[in-house]
C-alpha cells in the first residue's frame, strides 16, 4: 500500500475542543436525535451529516488543528460510549465518590443522558382514560393513523407520505388550514362517534337484547364534552405529526442546498 494512502494519525484532542465539542452537541441535542412522535428517524442521517460539517469548522477556527466531519463524529460516537459505560457503572448516589472515572469535559453530557433516562424511565402518558390502561404517544398516533386511514377507505398500513408531502394551495385554505384538511378532521370526527346499537320498531312489545361487546373500548354512558376533548388531543396529535414532518423536510432541504453550493463553487 502506498504511505500516501494510508490514514494519517489525527492531533489529540485538548481541552478547550472537548468543551466545545460537548457544548455544540448538547445545544443541537434534539436535533441531533431527531424522531417522529411514532419512534421513526427517516432522514436523520443527512441531519446529523449536515451538524458534524459545522461543528468540525466552528473546532478548526480554534487553530489547534483542522477537524473533519468523520472525526468528530467519531469523537461523539466515543463520548457518549465512555458516558453511558459510566452511568450503568455508578449509580446516582455512588457516582459523587468517584468523580474521578469520568473526565471533567463529559459532566455535561452525563447530566443530559440522566436526565433522557429518567424521561424514557417515566415515560410520557396523557391522562385519556381507557379500558386497557394509559395511553403512551406512539398508541396515540397509532389509532389516528388508523381512524384517518379507515375513514377514507385507505388500509392502515399505507404511508402517510403522500398526504404529508402535499402543500395546499392559497385557493383551497380556510382560517389557515386547507379543505382537504378540513374535511379528513370532519371524518376523523365522524369515525370516532361511539357505537350505536342498530334500532328497530317495536314488535310484539318485545325488547330488543342487550349489543354484546366483550372488548368495549368506550362507554356508551360518556358525556358529549368527553367525546370532544378526545377527538381535539387525535387531531391536535395528527397535525403535531405533521409539523414534525414539514421541519424535517426543512431540514434536510437546507442541507441539500448547502452542498450544491459547495459542488457549485468547487
Amino acid at each position: 500500500m502506498d504511505l500516501s494512502q494510508r490514514r494519517k494519525k489525527a492531533v489529540n484532542w485538548t481541552s478547550q475542543e472537548n468543551n466545545l465539542l460537548i457544548e455544540l452537541f448538547l445545544d443541537s441535542y434534539d436535533t441531533y436525535y431527531f424522531t417522529f412522535s411514532d419512534g421513526s428517524k427517516r432522514g436523520v442521517k443527512a441531519v446529523r451529516e449536515s451538524l458534524h460539517e459545522r461543528w468540525a469548522e466552528q473546532l478548526t477556527r480554534l487553530g489547534v488543528a483542522e477537524r473533519t466531519p468523520i472525526q468528530v463524529a467519531e469523537k461523539i460516537k466515543k463520548c457518549i460510549i465512555n458516558t453511558r459505560k459510566y452511568i450503568n457503572n455508578n449509580s446516582e448516589s455512588s457516582s459523587a465518590g468517584r468523580s474521578d472515572d469520568l473526565s471533567p469535559y463529559l459532566r455535561p453530557l452525563e447530566q443530559k443522558l440522566r436526565e433522557e433516562y429518567s424521561k424514557q424511565s417515566n415515560g410520557y402518558r396523557f391522562d385519556i382514560s381507557s379500558d386497557d390502561g394509559p395511553l403512551t404517544f406512539f398508541d396515540l398516533l397509532k389509532d389516528v393513523k388508523e381512524e384517518s386511514m379507515s375513514s377514507k377507505g385507505v388500509k392502515c398500513g399505507d404511508s402517510l407520505d403522500g398526504e404529508l408531502d402535499a402543500e395546499p394551495s392559497t385557493s383551497n385554505v380556510i382560517d389557515g388550514l386547507p379543505l382537504d384538511r378540513l374535511s379528513h378532521m370532519a371524518a376523523l370526527t365522524h369515525a370516532l362517534d361511539p357505537p350505536v346499537a342498530p334500532v328497530t320498531p317495536f314488535q310484539n312489545f318485545s325488547l330488543l337484547p342487550p349489543f354484546p361487546c366483550k372488548n368495549k373500548r368506550r362507554s356508551f354512558e360518556e358525556v358529549p364534552e368527553e367525546l370532544v376533548a378526545k377527538r381535539r388531543r387525535l387531531l391536535d396529535a395528527e397535525l403535531e405529526l405533521v409539523e414534525r414532518k414539514r421541519y424535517l423536510t426543512e431540514m434536510k432541504i437546507k442541507y441539500w442546498e448547502s452542498k450544491t453550493k459547495k459542488l457549485d463553487s468547487s
